[in-house]
């Protein structure tokens, strides 16, 4: 059924982040869905979807970074703001057309959690009361009760030929690969789109970087909006808490796309201590995936029980993954209302909120962030008649925050969020020094509630508010805490990367400017990237395009061998005024050789031509092929034996291994490049379960056990595919696509 005509201009429209609309006769049909597309929806002009087509699952070990709705970083399946715009503002029910029912059972899982909460009234063991308390905050008067996933969409799937009627007449058929969708209105074609994924997805705004002078209590927020704000970001901040200048950030919540948030701030991941989780709405939780995945290291999650036991649900639906697996991407703290959780000099402390689904507000030091509550005096003493709060509940809500330096209060208005009132601005100024108004699209105070206007600030993307004595953070330390976020560099003794940090010229670049273009070696210095963002685009038309904050570096490779382009370097370009740091040849050719790089040049060359690793930037192929230990075998000699213990995992790069059974049974047979095996043992501290024997001559390298435990911490992606590898092997995963050769067991 294939149509080669163009489909008509007023049939489709096409937005950012792989995202297409085909407008047919039974309504507009969304492809694709990451995170923020109703803001490109609501900014474009066009009316909220009525469908939305989910992607395919990608299987776990195809590609870095990328399993289930995910792909690097990104859940393509966000759609929980379209069912809130839909069914609340537009009085509809969204259809979901799922690929395949295992798909639709894992996203009924992902809205039950965020919507509504756990189903299992076990999981609120000791906490009824709580439960009850949501129910009573999310009461929709229309129905006399509390919305349910089925009231704002219904979750459908394709049938097994692809095909889907989305009225009588009205069809969506799926080409045999999967990434073409053509549509069909009474036997006649009016369009066909693709559904892949591709390219690096780009926010409708970032936070403009402004002057950070640390204070003994500083926040700088990355977004302050709501998730309907098409100009704004959702509230996110970063909190310097600690009397230590060298101390890390914590991070409240999660806005998306965070890599590109932080970059143009200056920032890298590796520079957030822990991630507070105040509650699972898409607009806090959006951005975790991406840290978690394509951070550069292991992120420290700080929530309640109830919280977390929730989140790895989401978690795990949302990746494809076993709840074990999912549990193993992060380290996690607990923070549970009257147990506090000390880290140094920092006390947290926390208590359930009044909101839809269990969230924690918070304490810590002199912040108090109060995490979506809907905060009404009155509201309370209404829900304390209905008998939904006890009198001392409704105390502890109106104390927690007495005392506190500086609030943090959503402001969102409505049912489930606070709304902004003479009344409640007199209540929490009685409480704290400052009030930041958070979650909310308002500019500025209305003239009503000026009085309140020496006291109270509203959040804004880039938005810093400070107090107390200043501490001091020299330009130079800035540079160092630059020079450690590249995970190169980070391999040099503090000695020598001090040495590097007095050597580095500080260069000012501006919007749009080249800093390297194709051809351009003549200059054989290295730029790592200090504050802002560069755009590196790669040579010729299959170049892959990066978005590189800071840390990253540009122009090491050609340094290593001079006169070879790097085609991931074709050409780099500032996004945004920014600043970078510049090395002249002769330092780095020190560098390289205190760590001997250019022995790792030709493996890192070799990693770049491999799919599974074509993503990463040559600094990080370069990091990563100083960890691998390479090792030649003739024919018939044996690599490992089944009962040894397991020290290493292997990475096939050429020639045949033979996977043999404990009787020396032929069991499977993996062929290189590029096949992940082996790493059972090692990952899980377990005897080997097979032997492998050279078939021919081979080629490995090895990844022995401490190089496994640093890729946990510098390269969670790499971590999450040797596992997913091997999970695919014992049938707990799907198996990867590009390990169809791998035998059941390998080592």
């Amino acid at each position: 059924m294939k149509n080669t005509e163009a489909a008509p201009a007023n049939r489709v429209s096409k937005l950012p982040n792989s995202t297409t609309i085909v407008h047919t006769r039974a309504g507009s049909v969304l492809v694709n869905c990451p995170p923020e597309t109703l803001k490109y929806v609501l900014a474009n002009g066009h009316e909220v979807p009525r469908f939305i087509v989910l992607p395919e699952d990608m299987p776990a070990g195809r590609e870095l970074g990328s399993t289930g709705f995910v792909r690097h970083g990104i859940n393509y399946a966000s759609i929980e703001f379209l069912l809130y715009a839909n069914y609340f503002v537009q009085n509809r029910l969204t259809r979901v057309i799922a690929r395949t029912p295992e798909q639709a059972a894992r996203l009924a899982v992902i809205l039950q959690e965020t919507l509504v909460g756990p189903a299992d009234p076990v999981e609120f063991d000791g906490l009824a009361w709580l439960q009850r308390e949501c129910r009573a905050v999310s009461y929709f008067p229309k129905i006399s009760r509390p919305p349910l996933p089925e009231d704002l969409c219904r979750i459908e799937c394709l049938d097994e030929a692809g095909i889907f009627e989305l009225e009588p007449g009205v069809i969506l058929e799926v080409g045999p690969g999967g990434d073409e969708l053509s549509f069909y209105e009474d036997g006649s074609w009016i369009a066909t789109v693709s559904a892949a994924i591709q390219g690096t997805p780009q926010p409708l705004a970032l936070a403009p970087a402004r002057p950070l002078l640390l204070q003994q209590l500083t926040l700088q927020f990355i977004g302050g909006s709501d998730g309907f704000d098409p100009h704004g970001i959702t509230t996110c901040f970063l909190a310097y808490l600690s009397n230590d200048v060298e101390t890390q950030a914590t991070l409240f919540d999660t806005a998306a796309f965070m890599r590109q948030r932080l970059g143009n701030l200056g920032l890298s991941a590796s520079q957030i201590s822990e991630v507070v989780i105040s509650h699972l709405h898409e607009d806090h939780l959006a951005g975790l995936p991406e840290l978690l995945l394509m951070g550069d290291h292991r992120l420290r999650v700080i929530t309640s029980d109830l919280i977390y036991r929730s989140l790895l649900r989401v978690l795990s639906s949302m990746l494809a993954l076993p709840l074990s697996e999912t549990a193993a991407l992060f380290d996690y703290l607990p923070l549970n209302p009257g147990q506090p959780l000390i880290l140094g000099d920092r006390k947290f402390e926390a208590i359930y909120a009044v909101h839809s689904i269990p969230t924690i507000a918070l304490r810590v030091n002199g912040l108090y962030y109060s995490g979506d509550m809907r905060y009404d005096e009155a509201f309370f003493e209404d829900l304390v008649r209905q008998g939904v709060l006890s009198d001392e509940r409704r105390d502890r809500l109106i104390g927690f925050a007495e005392g506190a330096d500086i609030l943090v209060q959503d402001a969102g208005g409505g049912t489930i969020h606070t709304t902004v009132t003479p009344e409640l601005l007199q209540s929490l100024a009685a409480k704290g020094q400052r009030i930041v108004l958070a979650h909310t699209a308002e500019g500025k105070l209305p003239d009503e509630l000026s009085a309140y206007s020496d006291q109270v600030e509203i959040a804004r993307s880039g938005h810093v508010i400070a107090l107390g004595e200043m501490r001091i953070k020299s330009p130079d330390l800035e540079i160092l805490e630059t020079i450690e976020a590249c995970p190169l560099f980070v391999r040099l003794s503090m000695e020598e990367r001090s040495q590097l940090a007095l050597q580095a010229q500080l260069q000012f670049w501006q919007d749009g400017e080249w800093v390297m273009t194709d051809g351009q070696t003549e200059d054989g210095c290295l730029y790592l990237v200090h504050s802002g963002l560069i755009e590196i685009r790669g040579s010729g038309q299959e170049g892959l395009t990066f978005v590189a904050g800071r840390g990253s570096t540009i122009g090491e490779r050609d340094i290593l061998l001079p006169g070879k382009l790097d085609h991931h370097t074709g050409r780099a370009t500032a996004r945004g005024d920014g600043q970078l740091l510049r090395f002249e040849r002769e330092t780095i050719l020190k560098i390289a050789e205190t760590l001997n790089l250019k022995a790792a040049y030709e493996r890192a060359d070799w990693l770049g031509r491999q799919p599974l690793f074509h993503h990463l930037q040559w600094v990080s192929l370069l990091d990563l092929a100083l960890d691998f230990e390479p090792r030649r075998l003739a024919k018939g000699r044996t690599l490992f034996r089944y009962g040894d213990p397991g020290f290493d995992s292997f990475l096939l790069v050429s020639g045949q291994i033979d996977i043999l059974s404990a009787r020396e049974e032929l069991v499977d047979s993996m062929v290189g490049p590029s096949v992940f095996f082996g790493g059972q043992a090692a990952l899980y501290n377990r005897l080997r379960n097979a032997t492998a024997v050279a078939a021919t001559a081979v080629e490995v390298w090895a990844l022995p056990a401490p190089v496994l435990q640093r890729l946990q911490i510098v390269y969670p992606p790499l971590a999450l595919h040797l596992r997913a590898v091997e999970l695919g092997r014992t049938g707990e995963v799907a198996t990867p696509v590009q390990e169809e050769n791998s035998p059941a067991a390998a080592g």
